[in-house]
C-alpha cells in the first residue's frame, strides 16, 4: 500500500466473544452509563432458552430489564412506535437485541425513533439523517445472524437506512447461543459472512483495516464452517462462523452494495429466505463472472483462503484463478457434506416462478440489474455450478 493513499474506516463496535461473555454485560451497560436495559426479541426464532439465559446472565446486578418477545417477521412501524412510547414511559435507557436480522433492524429503528425524539416512523427514509451518538444499542446475535447486525445499515420496508451511529456499541456473542438448530441454519449464516466478507475483500485494497476484517471473516469461515455444518451443535466451531458474520459486517460498513449483498437482499426481503441461501448459490457463478471480467480484483482472495506459503508460491498471475478454484472446491465440498439439506437452486428452495418474476421486476430498478436477472436465471433451476467443478 503507498503511504499517501487515502482512506477512513469506522467501527464503533466492541465485541465481547466467548465463555459467560453474557455474564459481563451489566457491567459493560454500567460503563455505558445504562441501567435499566429494554430487551426485543422474536422468540418463535430464538427460543424461550435464549431469553431465559440472556435474563439469567443479569443475576444479583441488580439492573432491571424489561422484555418484548413479540418482534415480527419484518421491521412494523406500528409496533415500533408502540414500544417507543413503553421505552419512554418506563424510563429504559438502552437496548438489547437478541437475535439477528429482522430483529436487529427493528432494534436499531427503535432505538433511532427514542433517541431522536421521532414520533413518526413512516416518516424514515434512506435521506433521513443520522449525524450523531443514539443510546446504547447491544446485539446478542443468535446462530441466524445475516452479518449486517454489526453494520450501519437498517432496512425499513424497503429504505435502507446508513450511518455508522446505526451500528450497535456492543456485540456479545456467546457459545450457549450461537449453536446452530439445523444444519440449513449454521449454513446459511456462514455463507453469508462468506459472501459478504469476500465483496468487502475485493475492494478494501487500499483500507488496510476494513480487509484487516474481511480477511479474518474468510479465515474464521474456512476454517470453522465444513466443521460447523456437520455437527451444528458443537459450541467451538459455530461460535467462529458467528464471530465471523460479526466481523463481515463490520468489513461490509462504508462499502457500497456488492451482487451478491443485493441478491441476498431482495430475497429476503421479498421471500423472506435467509440471504445466506442465496449467496450461497449465487456465489460460484458471481466469482466466475469477476474472474472473467477482472481477474486481478480477486487475487487478494488467495491469502486468507490458503495461507502464507501457498500465496507467496503462486505467481501473482495465477492468484486469481487459483482463488476461484479453492472457492469452487470449498463450495462442493460443503454440498457434499449437507446432501439434500440445503437447495441449491430457486427450485429446490421452493420459490415459484410468479415470485421470480416478482424478484425481476425489483432487480430491473437496480443500475446492474440486467446483470443481477442474469444470475437469477442461472440459479432458477439449473445444475449448481459448484457441483460441475467439484
Amino acid at each position: 500500500m503507498n503511504s499517501d493513499s487515502c482512506f477512513t474506516f469506522t467501527c464503533p463496535v466492541k465485541t465481547n466473544s466467548g465463555n459467560i461473555a453474557l455474564e459481563n454485560l451489566p457491567v459493560e451497560l454500567s460503563g455505558l452509563n445504562a441501567g435499566k436495559p429494554l430487551v426485543v426479541t422474536n422468540i418463535a426464532k430464538v427460543g424461550r432458552k435464549a431469553v431465559r439465559t440472556l435474563t439469567g446472565a443479569f443475576g444479583d446486578s441488580g439492573m432491571s430489564l424489561g422484555v418484548f418477545d413479540s418482534l415480527g417477521d419484518k421491521v412494523d412501524p406500528a409496533l415500533i412506535e408502540q414500544l417507543r412510547t413503553t421505552f419512554i414511559e418506563e424510563e429504559y435507557d438502552s437496548i438489547i437485541a437478541l437475535g439477528g436480522g429482522t430483529i436487529v433492524d427493528s432494534a436499531k429503528i427503535l432505538n433511532l425513533t427514542v433517541s431522536l425524539k421521532i414520533t413518526d416512523v413512516r416518516n424514515l427514509s434512506a435521506q433521513t439523517p443520522v449525524n450523531r451518538n443514539l443510546l446504547p444499542l447491544v446485539v446478542v446475535p443468535t446462530a441466524d445472524a445475516t452479518g449486517l447486525e454489526t453494520a450501519q445499515f437498517a432496512r425499513l420496508n424497503g429504505a435502507v437506512l446508513s450511518s455508522e451511529y446505526l451500528a450497535p456499541v456492543l456485540v456479545v456473542i456467546d457459545p450457549r447461543l450461537t449453536r446452530g438448530k439445523d444444519v440449513k441454519t449454521i449454513y446459511a449464516t456462514g455463507l453469508a459472512a462468506l459472501g459478504r466478507a469476500l465483496e468487502s475483500h475485493i475492494i478494501a485494497k487500499e483500507n488496510p483495516f476494513r480487509q484487516a476484517y474481511s480477511f479474518a471473516a474468510i479465515r474464521f469461515i474456512r476454517d470453522n464452517l465444513p466443521a460447523a455444518v456437520r455437527n451444528p451443535d458443537d459450541k467451538k466451531t459455530t461460535l467462529a462462523v458467528i464471530n465471523a458474520a460479526v466481523m463481515s459486517g463490520c468489513a461490509f460498513s462504508g462499502t457500497e452494495a456488492r451482487p451478491l449483498h443485493k441478491l441476498g437482499q431482495v430475497f429476503q426481503e421479498m421471500l423472506k429466505i435467509h440471504p445466506g441461501i442465496i449467496m450461497g448459490m449465487c456465489l460460484p457463478h458471481i466469482l466466475d463472472d469477476y474472474l472473467h471480467r477482472d481477474g486481478n480484483g480477486l487475487a487478494s482472495l488467495l491469502h486468507p483462503l490458503t495461507g502464507d506459503e501457498e500465496f507467496a508460491q503462486t505467481p501473482e498471475a495465477q492468484r486469481a484463478g487459483a482463488a476461484v478454484s479453492v472457492l469452487h472446491r470449498f463450495m462442493a465440498d460443503l454440498h457434499s457434506a449437507l446432501g439434500k439439506d440445503v437447495p441449491q437452486t430457486l427450485r429446490e428452495a421452493g420459490v415459484p416462478l410468479y415470485a421470480i418474476e416478482d424478484i425481476f421486476e425489483v432487480l430491473d430498478v437496480d443500475p446492474n440489474g440486467v446483470y443481477l436477472r442474469s444470475v437469477v436465471e442461472r440459479i432458477r433451476d439449473k445444475t449448481p455450478m459448484a457441483e460441475k467443478k467439484g
